[in-house]
């Protein structure tokens, strides 16, 4: 497969086992929603396996935390392991 650079994986959580066995585990969505350009962590998106440029942030971000939550439900020991969700405010300009 060619290398494309860096892709989201909204319906994969890799390496996911590194902290299913952790005490305290912060899922933290802050900004990294919003950010475009350079500071975009990721050059494309991958959805059901189609590789896409860009998508509705609101569409991906939905597919990205339910893969996640069904990953917490299905891995991690809720007895053990204390599971934040951590959001984002939203603007209070007015």
């Amino acid at each position: 497969m060619e290398e494309i650079g860096r892709v989201l994986k909204l319906n994969s959580i890799k390496s996911g086992d590194t902290w299913n066995q952790v005490d305290v585990l912060i899922f933290n969505t802050g900004l990294w929603w919003h950010r475009r350009g350079p500071k975009q962590p990721w050059d494309y998106i991958e959805d059901d396996g189609i590789i896409l440029k860009d998508m509705d942030r609101m569409v991906a971000f939905r597919k990205a935390l339910l893969t996640w939550a069904k990953w917490v439900e299905t891995e991690v020991d809720r007895h053990k392991t204390k599971v934040i969700f951590r959001g984002m405010t939203p603007s209070h300009y007015k």
